[in-house]
């Protein structure tokens, strides 16, 4: 059994037991954090020096798309509703070894971020070969992952053979046959439902049963009012499903999904980026004991990793906060009992401990401690030093992705000393642009040529 020793680091474990260490050693053996203390014997094991660098665990991303990393970039200057006239028409010109390729380079790009778990909620499968290809590139990637099987099957520009919603059941079973879907499995299945609406709400009960009955968690894009409340006046609500995004929620909503035990994933830079949503929805939340989770979303505007998602919510939160405070006439703002909502702990929270169980693994990842599985980070902090108070505040507020050092998914090194560990990066761009190329040639795009949309107003105006 393989043994790797991280000697002399600044643990920051997230586990109420163990919490911030400094100067500790964490033993891995074989998958699993074996050891959490001061010198301890490094007899037959790896030894990797973590002197002036943050131990912590992996971070995990509980929502993306990672169809769409080729296009990198596309909708950077969108606003309104232009990513969805921009980049869905997209997909319905991907072939599986496309989606194999722009999956694989998403996940890579991630890893190298930190993050050791990835939800990808795939609205890329048009046939059985969609979903063996984004299997293979969560194999191949060699990171903890969630494959979120989609029902809805949208594709504005073809028919798929896999028809939506119970059209695609029989292939959710024979993909489910290929895994056990047990908690500490490095590949998991998850079922994205379709629209959770009065009008379609008969479908998401199939959907939900369906789901539970071959052992998959869920979630759903949670866009409107009352959905939350819709399913659970049928009994059909539970922790198992994880609503993303959420930006509509009611206070009824939010108080089900607290009361329920249940999380809410946001993705901050998305959510904000276009100007159509609201964000009261994570303070809302964490004040009636709904967990917060974090995802990207959408590569297509931003890049993946979750740090800057976790700044961007410490900082938007404080504002809409403050904008509180001076509309009810608190100027200039004190501090009171709960004002500012959030914290630094409460957000690095939110990318580990809580996206490890809002996927259903809370027992598995997200914490430094004996018994879970080894996905590590290190935070290299020697070149300008490490932040004063709490270290949660460091790497909330004072790193980057150019900081992550060395990432361990499982007990294994994918990332080490700042490069990728087994990774061919000039092919992997090389590969992503053909994608990219491609697909542009199929539907009859340019790179760049963002598509603005002036809905009801000239041009220019």
């Amino acid at each position: 059994m393989s043994r790797t020793l991280f000697a002399n680091a600044f643990v920051v474990s997230c586990n109420a037991g163990i919490g911030d260490v400094a100067d500790t050693d964490v033993l891995v053996e074989g998958d699993v954090i074996r050891k959490v203390g001061p010198r301890l014997d490094r007899a037959g094991a790896e030894v990797i020096d973590a002197t002036g660098m943050i131990l912590m665990p992996g971070m995990i991303d509980t929502h993306s798309h990672l169809w769409e990393t080729p296009f990198k970039g596309r909708v950077a200057d969108g606003w309104g509703m232009e990513y969805f006239t921009n980049i869905h028409p997209l997909v319905s010109y991907f072939t599986p070894e496309d989606a194999r390729i722009s999956i694989h380079a998403g996940l890579v790009e991630s890893m190298a971020c930190g993050v050791t778990t990835m939800f990808d909620f795939n609205t890329c499968i048009h046939t059985p070969e969609h979903a063996d290809a984004a299997l293979q590139a969560f194999r191949d990637a060699g990171i903890r992952g969630v494959l979120g099987y989609d029902l809805r099957g949208k594709s504005p520009n073809s028919t798929p053979p896999l028809a939506p919603g119970a059209g695609r059941f029989a292939d959710i079973e024979r993909v489910r046959g290929t895994l056990a879907n047990r908690p500490a499995d490095l590949l998991r299945l998850a079922v994205c439902l379709s629209e959770v609406a009065p009008e379609t709400i008969a479908g998401a009960v199939r959907e939900i049963g369906f789901a539970r009955s071959v052992g998959c968690r869920m979630s759903w894009h949670c866009n409107k009012a009352g959905e939350i409340e819709a399913l659970a006046a049928r009994g059909l609500f539970g922790e198992d499903i994880l609503p993303a995004h959420g930006n509509y929620t009611t206070d009824r909503d939010l108080e089900i999904l607290g009361q329920a035990g249940g999380f809410l994933t946001t993705q901050p830079e998305a959510e904000t980026y276009a100007g159509r949503r609201s964000m009261s929805m994570v303070a809302r939340g964490h004040r009636r004991g709904v967990r917060v989770a974090l995802g990207v979303d959408v590569p297509v505007i931003m890049n993946l990793g979750l740090l800057p998602q976790m700044r961007l919510l410490h900082f938007l939160q404080r504002y809409m906060d403050g904008a509180i405070e001076r509309h009810e006439g608190q100027v200039p703002v004190v501090r009171r009992p709960g004002v500012p909502t959030l914290d630094a702990r409460n957000i690095l929270n939110f990318a580990t401990v809580n996206g490890a169980a809002a996927l259903g693994i809370g027992d598995v990842v997200g914490q430094i401690a004996p018994g879970f599985q080894a996905d590590i980070v290190l935070m290299d902090t020697r070149s300008f030093g490490m932040a004063e108070g709490d270290p949660a505040g460091h790497i909330v507020l004072n790193s980057s992705s150019g900081d992550i050092d060395t990432v361990m998914v499982a007990g294994r090194l994918k990332k080490r000393a700042g490069r990728m560990i087994g990774i061919d990066h000039g092919r992997m761009i090389a590969d992503r642009l053909a994608v990219r190329d491609r697909v542009y040639k199929r539907a009859g795009e340019i790179p760049g040529d963002l598509h603005k949309t002036y809905w009801g107003w000239p041009k220019g105006a």
